[in-house]
C-alpha cells in the first residue's frame, strides 16, 4: 500500500468538526458486541453495501435462532461444509441471494479459520480480539480476496474489537464533506482514526456515529450551527473552546467600540 501522508491543517479541520458532537458521544451508552464470532463473520460479508436494519439484521437474528450451536467460526465452516456450495448455504440458510458474497463468506471464514487454529492455548475470541488489535489496514491487500476491501477488513477487524474505523461510504462522505474535497477510502481511515485520538475520543465511538447519522438519518442538533472553517483557521483554532473565546473576544471589541 501507498504510504499516505495526511495534512497537519485536514486532521484539525476534522477533529474540529468532530468535537462539535463529541458531548453527544462521550454520554452514549458504550455497548458491548457479545455476539458469536460466527455471527459477527456473517454480519461482516452480508452487510457489505446493504442496508444493514433491512436486509442483514434480520438475518442475522433468524441465523442466531436457527442455530444456537453455532457460536465458534470453526462451527460455521462445518456448517457450510455440508452444503455443496457456499451460495447454496448463503441461500437456505440466511435467504440471500448473491453469488459474489458466496464466495467472499467462504474465503473469509477460511481465512478466520486459520488465525484460530494458529493458537490454540486461549479462546477463539480471545485469539480473534488480538488478532484485530495487532492487525494493520494494509494487511486486507494481501489477502486477495476479489470484493473484500478495505471497508470490509477493517470492519471485521472492528466486530472483533480493534478501536479504528471502517471507511465505508458514510465515512468518507462525512470527511469529503468536511474538506470540501474527494478523500479516498485509505486517507479517511488515517484522517478520522488522527482526528478522534487528538479529541480524546474512541475512533470506533466516532465510527458509530457517524455511521448512524448517515445510515439511519440520526442527526443531532449541533450540525445546525456548524461553520466549516479554512483549513488555516482550523489549524490555529483546533477546538470548539478556541473558535469561541475569538469570537467572544470580537463581540466584547465590538460592543465596546
Amino acid at each position: 500500500m501507498k504510504e499516505i501522508n495526511i495534512a497537519e491543517a485536514d486532521v484539525a479541520a476534522v477533529a474540529n468538526r468532530i468535537e462539535n458532537f463529541s458531548s453527544y458521544i462521550r454520554d452514549a451508552r458504550v455497548s458491548v458486541d457479545s455476539r458469536s464470532p460466527a455471527i459477527k463473520v456473517i454480519d461482516c460479508i452480508l452487510s457489505l453495501r446493504t442496508s444493514y436494519d433491512k436486509i442483514v439484521l434480520p438475518r442475522l437474528k433468524t441465523f442466531g435462532s436457527t442455530h444456537p450451536d453455532i457460536q465458534q467460526i470453526t462451527e460455521l465452516a462445518n456448517l457450510m461444509a455440508n452444503y455443496p456450495t457456499s451460495y447454496e448455504f448463503i441461500q437456505q440458510e440466511l435467504n440471500f441471494n448473491s453469488e459474489r458474497k458466496a464466495r467472499i463468506l467462504e474465503s473469509v471464514v477460511r481465512y478466520v479459520c486459520k488465525i484460530v487454529e494458529e493458537t490454540s492455548t486461549v479462546s477463539e475470541e480471545e485469539t480473534l480480539k488480538q488478532w484485530a488489535i495487532r492487525s494493520k489496514p494494509q494487511e486486507c491487500y494481501s489477502l486477495k480476496i476479489k470484493g473484500f476491501k478495505l471497508a470490509g477488513f477493517q470492519y471485521l477487524r472492528m466486530l472483533f474489537g480493534a478501536d479504528t474505523t471502517k471507511p465505508d461510504v458514510h465515512i468518507i462522505r462525512f470527511l469529503s464533506d468536511t474538506l470540501n474535497r474527494k478523500v479516498s477510502a485509505i486517507e479517511s481511515l488515517l484522517l478520522l482514526e488522527a482526528a478522534s485520538k487528538r479529541v480524546d475520543l474512541s475512533v470506533r465511538a466516532v465510527d458509530s456515529f457517524i455511521w448512524k447519522r448517515g445510515a439511519r438519518g440520526q442527526q443531532d442538533s449541533t450540525e445546525t450551527n456548524t461553520v466549516r472553517l479554512s483549513p488555516d483557521v482550523a489549524a490555529a483554532f483546533p477546538t470548539e473552546d478556541a473558535v469561541n473565546e475569538a469570537l467572544r473576544s470580537i463581540l466584547k471589541e465590538k460592543d465596546n467600540g
